[in-house]
């Protein structure tokens, strides 16, 4: 990875959280929580941005294996799942921080975050399939991974279909995003009635409904805590396939309307 010209590097730790006008308590929470990490990676010399991206992935696979293997063991993974996020929110500061940004470090990151829901998705059909023997969990855990990844196919389209109608179409998102950024940092800090108030919370809280990396590790942690890795599946199983329904109605419109709402951020 080429480093930046150390002028462009950021000045202090908390800079280099990027900020997602879909935040919710999970993707507040956690890039926080690898943020107070941040200073003490930096100034590990072999540390590696690309490293704690495997890291975390490592964590993920193990805490996957403790869940399928069930017993004692699995409970660890109520700590790993949380702590593998952690690094994975960890590893975008650190390169951004340290200026180690690099195209195939993006790549591995992304890459490795849908393989890692296949991974957990095994590890919990296998858990809820010993102690139940039921094989619909086998099932659920595989209608999880297609509707996962069904969602990133139908952004992924949707955006392949705005920049052929619109070679300009990156740009003008990109500027519309930072746009939505700074209105977002000016209605934080305003006053606000009870029903603006109410407004925000909806606002900054109801993206934990889309069921994305953050709740998988949180109420992943939660399921296999109270012994249910079958409710977990349950969730995210029917959650997932309804989502990916959703999106597809959705993109659709809005690749025939092609409309200014294309270049809102999109989520998967």
């Amino acid at each position: 990875m080429q480093p930046d010209h150390p002028e462009t590097r950021p000045k202090d730790t908390a800079s280099v959280i990027e900020p997602n006008y879909f935040s919710n308590w999970g993707d507040l929470w956690y890039p926080r929580w690898a943020n107070m990490l941040l200073g003490l990676a930096s100034r590990i010399s072999w540390l590696t941005p690309n490293g704690v991206t495997i890291t975390s992935f490592v964590l993920y696979l193990a805490a996957a294996c403790l869940i399928g293997r069930g017993g004692e063991g699995a409970m660890l993974a109520v700590v790993l799942l949380p702590l593998s996020y952690v690094l994975d929110c960890l590893d975008g500061q650190l390169a951004r921080f340290t200026g180690q940004s690099s195209v195939i470090g993006d790549y591995l990151d992304k890459t490795l975050d849908v393989l890692k829901i296949g991974v957990i998705n095994a590890g919990f059909a296998l858990a809820a399939y010993r102690t139940s023997g039921e094989v619909i969990y086998v099932f659920l855990g595989m209608f999880s991974c297609f509707g996962f990844l069904f969602r990133y196919y139908i952004k992924l389209e949707t955006m392949f279909s705005a920049i052929n109608h619109d070679p300009a179409y990156l740009d003008k998102s990109r500027k519309h995003r930072h746009a939505l950024y700074a209105a977002l940092a000016i209605q934080s800090r305003a006053d606000k009635s009870l029903k603006e108030h109410l407004q925000w919370l909806w606002l900054r809280h109801h993206s934990v409904l889309a069921l994305d990396e953050a709740e998988h590790v949180t109420f992943g942690a939660v399921a296999i805590a109270f012994g249910r890795p079958d409710l977990w599946l349950w969730l995210f199983g029917i959650g997932q396939m309804l989502i990916a329904l959703v999106r597809l109605v959705q993109r659709g419109r809005q690749i025939i309307a092609q409309d200014g709402s294309l270049t809102y951020p999109m989520r998967k």
